[in-house]
């Protein structure tokens, strides 16, 4: 009787048990040999990260259930073994409401999956690739061989690239045949670009030829409006080598590779946001002279024209605030006629000082960076007032303070600057000085060639800037 009872509670549980899982409207179910914890942790990409997605708790030794209320958003997941923190990835399609995963913990590369096609689909691509790196290996150790022993083979050579040509073929028949599944986007995505040879034509064009070919081609084999793009291992690399390693990182030409990236995500909502808040976050803090305007074309461009539409007003707000305050004193933008004045009240226009070059420099008297870079700024106005360089310094010490400017110039030996200053710092409503030192080189026409310069580096830059104009042809 008691067999009995006990053979009905065991059936009573395992009914619960699936009717738990069930009962969801997604669920995977995990079995994993050899795993003896009692958590797993289930995860998925997110741009640079992996972020935590839930905390598994044991249903039985190595058994586990991941449920929820609806099907979570279609990327490529993992689940964390804990201690030996290795992973094992599996792709959620949007459509595969349950499927069980069946894994070895000693060994993670052993995976079996029911119910789910697009999974057995991408571990039988990963399989093929298993097979193929150990042929791999063993030619590249051949290599080696011949090439320790001072020979060469050219029939190594062929079979790497007949493997190479193979593998491509592979993929492609794997994209071709299965659209719409998250291992073909997975495969497209990782592919590069095919770049034209352009025989015919000079060296140094074909190299620059191929060069703009590939940027301008670089996202076509990746779909940037898919939902899953944001939870895809692949997605952040590839932007971030397009921005940072394809474009040169002159604040203009980054503008430009910014507002690519952006318009290709624009229908990509989780996306969109994800990196327009990257880029932003990214250029607010860089310190990288010219920089300032990538964060002030993103504020303009995105926030202040209501493309960013989560954002706060109180957040919007101090945003829009500093990019105004940076956008007068922007690299290329004519530097505003403040106006300051000397010990004796003699007001100063900027634009009154007649000069090829005028350095504007904002400083303090107690302030120690200014301090240690004084000796380095005069030394340079000594070595270039002969061609006709002129130094406006603004004291930016206010109200009674600005007594102190005057003695602390004779004592660092700014005597051949012109030395102004305001006690009421009107200045600042035109130019928000929010550091000291802070140096600006001007051109005749008070634009702004450079800025934010470290004082010991004034003397190379400007005799830099000298050159490249001097190199210009006369107009």
């Amino acid at each position: 009787m008691k067999q009995i009872q006990l053979f009905g509670l065991t059936v009573m549980a395992f009914l619960l048990f699936q009717g738990y899982i069930y009962g969801q409207k997604f669920n995977v179910q995990f079995h994993l040999k050899n795993y003896h914890n009692d958590t797993l942790i289930v995860g998925n990409y997110f741009g640079e990260r992996q972020i935590v997605r839930d905390t598994l708790f044991k249903k039985g030794v190595g058994e586990f259930v991941w449920a929820e209320d609806s099907i979570p958003p279609q990327g490529v997941y993992l689940i964390l073994l804990k201690p030996s923190n290795t992973f094992i990835q599996f792709v959620v399609d949007g459509a595969e409401r349950s499927f069980a995963l069946t894994a070895n913990a000693d060994d993670p590369t052993d995976v079996q999956f029911k119910g789910s096609n697009d999974n057995k689909l991408f571990y039988s691509y990963m399989d093929y690739l298993k097979e193929k790196r150990i042929y791999v290996d063993t030619l590249k150790a051949r290599r080696e061989r011949a090439k320790a022993a001072g020979t060469s083979d050219s029939a190594i050579e062929d079979a790497l690239q007949k493997l190479d040509h193979d593998v491509k073929q592979h993929q492609l028949e794997i994209i071709n045949k299965n659209p719409g599944t998250i291992t073909a986007l997975l495969l497209k995505g990782n592919m590069d670009i095919d770049v034209p040879d352009f025989k015919g034509l000079p060296e140094d064009s074909i190299k620059i030829r191929r060069y703009y070919y590939y940027k301008q081609h670089y996202f076509d084999n990746i779909d940037m409006s898919h939902p899953a793009l944001i939870r895809m291992p692949f997605t952040f690399q590839k932007i971030d080598y397009f921005v940072n390693k394809l474009t040169s990182q002159l604040p203009d030409t980054l503008i430009r590779s910014l507002d690519v990236v952006l318009g290709k995500l624009e229908h990509n909502p989780e996306a969109y946001r994800y990196f327009l808040a990257d880029f932003l976050n990214k250029y607010a803090g860089m310190k990288m002279v010219g920089y300032d305007a990538l964060y002030v074309h993103l504020v303009d461009n995105y926030y202040r024209n209501g493309k960013a539409p989560w954002i706060s007003e109180e957040n919007l707000e101090k945003m829009e605030a500093n990019a105004d305050d940076l956008r007068p004193i922007l690299i290329g933008k004519k530097m505003p006629n403040i106006t300051t004045y000397k010990e004796d009240g003699t007001p100063v226009n900027l634009y009154d000082i007649q000069s090829p070059h005028t350095i504007v420099l904002f400083w303090a008297p107690d302030c120690g960076h200014c301090t240690k870079a004084m000796p380095y700024i005069v030394s340079f106005y000594n070595n270039n007032k002969d061609k006709g360089l002129k130094i406006l310094s603004i004291c930016t010490k206010g109200g009674d303070k600005l007594d102190t400017c005057w003695p602390a110039i004779k004592e660092k030996g700014m005597e051949g600057f012109i030395n102004t200053g305001d006690r009421y710092s009107r200045y600042n409503i035109q130019v928000k000085i929010k550091s000291t030192p802070k140096i600006f080189i001007l051109d005749k026409d008070k634009t702004i060639l450079i800025k934010d310069i470290p004082a010991e580096e004034l003397d190379k830059i400007f005799n830099e800037i000298m050159a490249i104009e001097e190199a210009q042809p006369k107009r």
